[in-house]
């Protein structure tokens, strides 16, 4: 179809003969022989990787101390295969392993994992070949297995399981119904056995007919919505506590219960219900339940006076009711009546359009994206269980609401975004927002701010909301004690915006860590320190020193449980000068303890719940994350987990930090990545890869997996091949020439060491990078091959499109965010050409391999389908992959790991002489989708 680039033409010279070839010769020595064999093996354990060895490595998720620290969880996930779950016991440093267990955890107090047996991925396709996939919804087997003991109890096929989070004496979950077939004629299909059981004994409780339970958060208590059955029961609302040894029934009758939950406690219990006979109206009008303990049922709260209530208003069961942590507010939504079809009309009789006006606060577009949720929104209301009265909070002039997240305190916040939301489709936001707090133990309502940007968040104890404004660039915070909004934060103080943003666009913050105990001051970040900011308006304070030697700290909370940041501090941090990352300990005196440093990332910390230990992960380039554990951070940690064991087996390769002067005299840093065994003598095919500024996560590991839209590093590198990576900096109205001129300043910098080879040099990018790869494409002819993946070809079209992921329009990004362009398309329409690929590919003479696939919605596939039709009809070499369903990227396991073979296959024809695919030569036609790949390389 097409042939090699024109500066690539030949085959190289003659290999080196292979090292079995050599091996074999009978007229060495015995010792020369042994002393061969012992090569040969080195060589062999030392190879490349494949997209095959990708899609077995695992990767460490989930994992998790118990309570006391004895024993450690982890699950060990490929990429393609079964999980399988690992309880590593510290005491003795013996680890028991569970294939096939998912959703793995400890109970509450660490002593029993509890998890579910799934059947393997190879049973699975089996089935689902067989178009027999309701059967697979019987195999789920739950395990409850004993720590200290090491004894199992299986329960077979489990649909759902349910821990206390807090509490440790019961698990419970639904299995099938142990009725006689001919008693189960009458029940909904999808009702099941409810099974409540204590860890500690055999006994258990169970309910038939289950649609629905839920378990308390801090306590072994458990409610239940059951359906009825023919004559044998009723629906109805069952509460158990395994200490009072029965099911209590809560509330009977015929009628359609839903929203079922209890509080934190499982005090108070709170559920809707509605007419029997209203089953199937579209919006029936719903009643709140509630029951607290002592009382012999639940009472329907909403059955007298509904004054109340706005006119036009129901009871939605679109939102559950949910309690206050101190069970005294229950909070439920309310909906006006939404348009729906006429009964007697028919939908083909409709005529079926869409209104777009101007004056929309939202584009038609993001109300199309937002149809689902408005369908279902909800305005809050809350009933005061003390007082047995009711509140509405939110209306249409103020819908959105917010709580604090751990239900405390005493008020609730209330916005709009509505007059603020049309701006935002070309400045991309926040919007501003009208804000104001209702005290919800009298219904007093107070304006907090009018058309203020920012995204609000709540103190843990709900005592203060705080924001960071973009346009001011300083935090600010609403008392609710006081009635009043304080700037926490000026630009004399310090500068808590990123002060590398090179975008047009209000900048964001470096962030929160979180607040200290009591709600007693706000934590925040600059680039380098965390600042203490007092609530009350006094002087902010540093807590760290950083900036002065330019090393960045960042809060490590140890507990996620715990709201509140709690003294001494573990800190992360990362050095400016070589990047070498290390943690340390703040004490509430002041003082910092260095307590690790080095060529490395740390991450992961936490804490046992009752006992000092800890668990943490140490990662570099060619150090996989495992886990480690120590008593006391600072001290040796011991290494529990050795996830890809045969990474050993492999071509792994380096990664530093390179530098060089770029065109406008700066200095500028990128990540280097140089195959193992690197000879500064021999010359390597390089691929060069970017997005934006990556050379800070040089000592982030790069697991190989079959990435979604990027080349993995680890993968070429076992290959042969030497990777690139500049970081760009932008200027202004000018993204394409800011690329151009930092990669290729740093491209010709590598090419003055003498290591790389001119004419074997790629490039990939994807979505801006896959942009940024195609501008350099019209500016250069150095690259002997191009893979750009959902690149902006064509800024014009682009420019007042939709992105159909969220709805939004286009314009935003091109004028204040990636793109960068600073300003309208009538304002500076020069710069709108200059920055569009699309009309210089006259100017292209580089193979060119492009992905985009149809359902993407951040960038227009007809972007793709620009850029490929112009090649095409310039006779450019250029080949389209389009994976048929998926978004931005491909996300299913079989297209990754295709596209990522396909890319290899395109750079190892062009870079490194490899034969050509088929699929290169011939396509893959629309009557071989599916069945032929033509993956298949081709002979001379």
């Amino acid at each position: 179809m097409f042939g090699r680039h024109p500066r690539n033409p030949g085959r190289p010279g003659k290999s080196t003969p292979k090292i079995y070839d050599i091996c074999p010769m009978r007229t060495f020595s015995l010792t020369l022989a042994c002393f061969f064999v012992f090569l040969c093996t080195c060589v062999r354990a030392q190879k490349p990787i494949t997209v095959e060895d990708m899609q077995a490595w695992k990767q460490i998720r989930n994992e998790a101390l118990s309570a006391d620290g004895s024993h450690v969880l982890y699950t060990l996930t490929p990429d393609v295969g079964d999980p399988e779950a690992v309880v590593y016991d510290i005491r003795d440093k013996r680890e028991h392993r569970f294939p096939r267990l998912h959703d793995a955890r400890f109970s509450y107090d660490g002593r029993y994992l509890v998890g579910t047996l799934k059947p393997s991925r190879d049973t699975v396709l089996h089935y689902k070949r067989q178009e027999e996939g309701d059967a697979l919804k019987k195999m789920d087997t739950l395990l409850v297995w004993d720590v200290e003991s090491q004894t199992a109890r299986r329960y077979p096929e489990v649909y759902d399981v349910k821990l206390s989070e807090r509490s440790s004496n019961i698990f419970a979950y639904t299995t099938g119904s142990l009725l006689a077939d001919s008693l189960r004629e009458s029940l909904d299909k999808d009702a099941r056995r409810l099974v409540v059981r204590r860890f500690a004994q055999p006994d258990s409780f169970y309910l038939e007919g289950v649609m629905d339970f839920r378990v308390a958060r801090d306590a072994p208590i458990v409610v239940a919505r059951r359906t009825d059955k023919d004559s044998t029961w009723s629906a109805g609302i069952y509460r158990v506590d395994p200490a009072e040894l029965e099911w209590q029934s809560l509330s009977e009758g015929p009628a359609n219960f839903a929203g079922l939950n209890l509080s934190y406690d499982g005090q108070h219990v709170a559920f809707l219900s509605s007419e029997k006979d209203k089953k199937k109206a579209k919006q029936p009008p719903f009643h709140l339940h509630y029951w607290s303990r002592g009382s012999d049922s639940a009472y329907m709260v909403t059955g007298r006076d509904r004054s109340w209530l706005p006119k036009g208003f129901r009871i939605s069961d679109d939102r559950r009711p949910e309690f206050s942590a101190d069970g005294k507010y229950l909070f439920f939504g309310t909906t006006p009546r939404r348009p729906e079809l006429d009964s007697n009309g028919l939908a083909s009789e409709m005529a079926d359009v869409e209104v777009w006006t101007t004056e929309d606060p939202l584009l038609y577009t993001r109300q199309n994206n937002n149809l689902e949720q408005d369908r279902k929104f909800t305005y809050l209301a809350v009933y005061r269980t003390g007082e047995d009265e009711f509140l509405q909070l939110a209306t249409p002039e103020l819908p959105e609401s917010s709580r604090p997240e751990d239900g405390k305190g005493h008020h609730v916040l209330l916005y709009t975004e509505t007059p603020y939301s049309r701006e935002t489709m070309w400045t991309g936001g926040p919007a501003g927002r009208d804000a104001t707090i209702v005290d919800l133990r009298n219904g007093q309502r107070h304006p907090v701010v009018e058309g203020e940007p920012g995204f609000f968040e709540w103190s843990p104890e709900g005592k203060y909301i705080s924001w960071y404004n973009p346009v001011d660039t300083m935090y600010r915070l609403y008392d609710m004690a006081d009635n009043e909004v304080r700037d926490l934060t000026s630009n004399a103080v310090g500068t808590f915006y990123d002060e590398l943003n090179d975008r047009p666009m209000d900048p964001y913050p470096y962030g929160t860590a979180g607040w200290t105990e009591n709600d007693g001051a706000l934590v925040v970040y600059d680039r380098y320190d965390l600042w203490k900011l007092d609530p009350k308006g006094g002087a902010p304070e540093r807590l760290t020193r950083g900036r002065e030697d330019s090393t960045a700290y960042r809060y490590a909370n140890l507990n996620p449980e715990e709201p509140a940041i709690e003294f001494p501090m573990v800190l992360t941090f990362q050095r400016d000068r070589d990047y070498h990352g290390g943690f340390a300990r703040l004490s509430q005196s002041g003082s910092l303890e260095q307590l690790a440093s080095g060529p490395y990332v740390y991450d992961g910390f936490r804490k046992a719940r009752t006992a000092e230990r800890y668990l943490y992960t140490r990662e570099s380039y060619t150090d996989f994350p495992n886990l480690r554990v120590t008593n006391a951070l600072g001290e040796e940690a011991t290494v529990i987990s050795d996830a890809n064991p045969q990474q050993s087996e492999f071509n792994w390769g380096t990664a530093e930090t390179y530098t060089w002067i770029d065109h406008e005299g700066r200095e500028l840093r990128g990540l280097l990545i140089k195959p193992a065994g690197f000879d500064p003598a021999k010359r390597y095919p390089m691929l060069v890869n970017f997005y934006e500024r990556s050379s800070e996560g040089l000592y982030r590991h790069r697991t190989p997996v079959p990435g979604r839209s990027s080349i993995n590093y680890p993968h070429y590198a076992s290959r042969g091949y030497v990777i690139f990576n500049p970081d760009v900096i932008y200027r202004e109205g000018y993204p394409g020439e800011s690329a151009y001129n930092c990669v290729m300043s740093g491209v010709s910098a590598l090419l003055m060491e003498g290591f790389i080879d001119k004419e074997n040099i790629g490039l990939q990018g994807h979505s801006w990078g896959g942009y940024q790869a195609a501008y350099l494409a019209t500016k250069t002819d150095l690259f002997a091959a191009i893979e750009s993946g959902a690149p902006v070809v064509n800024m014009y079209s682009a420019y007042g499109g939709i992105r159909w992921g969220s709805g939004r329009s286009r314009q935003f990004q091109y004028e204040r965010t990636q793109s960068r362009i600073g300003g309208t398309i009538w304002e500076y329409p020069l710069r709108y050409l200059e920055n569009s690929p699309l009309f210089f590919t006259d100017k292209i003479n580089t193979p060119i391999l492009i992905l985009h696939n149809d359902e993407d919605g951040a960038v227009p596939w007809y972007q793709g389908i620009e850029w490929f039709t112009a090649l095409r009809r310039l006779g450019k070499p250029a080949w389209f992959l389009n994976y048929r369903g998926e978004p931005h990227w491909p996300l299913k396991a079989p297209n990754r790991a295709d596209f990522q073979t396909r890319m290899s296959q395109f750079f190892d024809y062009y870079l490194q002489d490899a034969p050509m695919p088929k699929w290169m030569k011939e396509g893959v036609s629309p009557l071989e989708r599916g069945i032929e790949q033509n993956l298949e390389l081709l002979e001379d």
